[in-house]
């Protein structure tokens, strides 16, 4: 595997050991929900990577974003979904798993989204990997 993958694969794998309030959309799967049912997206979004450290197998700083899309049918207030950004929230606040480190959750009000209201919650991640460098 490589570095992308395995931020993915360690992110995804801790999100469904540890959530099972609703239904998980994963990205780039299909999934139809009902429009009365709540469901989260999750989304990993990578924003930069830079070399940290120099050596013939540097460090290297992968940053990033994990994105939870929180999604509660409209009109039935925001208990629910706050509800659920609390229990994400806990899942990857101040977290280190597989070298991954996590920082602080923030909840983000979207509103109306179709027949959804949505949240989101955004948690920056970064991990650090010594890399052999190309031939």
């Amino acid at each position: 595997m490589g570095t992308f993958q395995d931020i993915r694969s360690a992110i995804e794998t801790r999100f469904s050991a540890n959530y099972n309030s609703t239904a998980i959309s994963w990205d780039n799967v299909a999934y139809d929900p009902s429009p009365e049912t709540p469901f989260v997206r999750l989304i990993i979004n990578e924003v930069d990577s830079f070399q940290i450290s120099m050596s013939t197998t540097p460090c290297h700083r992968f940053t990033g974003i994990i994105h939870v899309l929180i999604m509660v049918p409209v009109g039935t207030g925001t208990n629910v979904a706050r509800g659920y950004a609390d229990t994400i929230a806990g899942i990857f606040r101040n977290a280190c798993f597989s070298n991954i480190n996590c920082r602080t959750p923030r909840i983000v009000r979207v509103g109306d989204v179709g027949e959804y209201f949505q949240y989101s919650i955004l948690i920056n991640f970064w991990k650090d990997e010594a890399l052999a460098n190309a031939s």
